[in-house]
Order: structure tokens, then sequence, then C-alpha cells
């Protein structure tokens, strides 16, 4: 892929789905990259991840620090995930709907 396509190759809810991986710098740094190039390009994602940041730092504040069991974040992503791909395909069926 060159640079300029592979912004229109990531499907905005994958990076959506994948914008607490770049806040916790738990990708790699081409998932990094990637994701940072389409938040540069994509209004509505940069707004959510601006959004997902400030959740980020109002959980830390509330916390003070405490981590979940590596088992409920397991589940939490897993649970955000399906919500991005269900949101996404209940999308597409109300479009086909309006036809």
């Amino acid at each position: 892929m060159n640079g300029e396509n592979e912004f229109e190759q990531l499907d905005c809810s994958a990076v959506i789905a994948d914008v607490w991986l770049l806040l916790d710098r738990e990708c790699d740094e081409q998932s990094r990259a990637r994701i940072e190039q389409h938040l540069e390009h994509c209004g509505a994602c940069f707004e959510a991840y601006g959004i997902e940041a400030k959740v980020k730092k109002l959980i830390g504040r509330k916390c003070g620090g405490e981590h979940a069991p590596a088992g409920l974040r397991e589940r939490l992503s897993i649970e955000i995930r399906r919500t991005v791909i269900l949101t996404e395909t209940d999308l597409v069926v109300d479009r086909d709907a309006d036809d």
C-alpha cells in the first residue's frame, strides 16, 4: 500500500475499535502510524478519539491508578469491538430499508 491509499483502506469501525490500543500504547509502531494517519484525515474518528481520551483521563483520575483484572480488560475489549461491528451492520441495514 502506498501512503495516500493506506488511509482509505482503514475502516473507521476498525480505527474506533483500536483507539484504546493507541491510547494505552499497546499497538505496534506500524499500527500506531496507520491509526494516527487515519485520525489526521477523518474528522469523525478524530472526534471519537478525543472523547475516548477524555474518558480514559477521567477514569484514571477517579480510579486512582487501580488496574482492572486482565480477564475484565479482555472482555471489555471484545464487547467494544462487537458493539462497533453491530453498529456498522445496523447502519448498512437501515440504508437498505430507506430505498
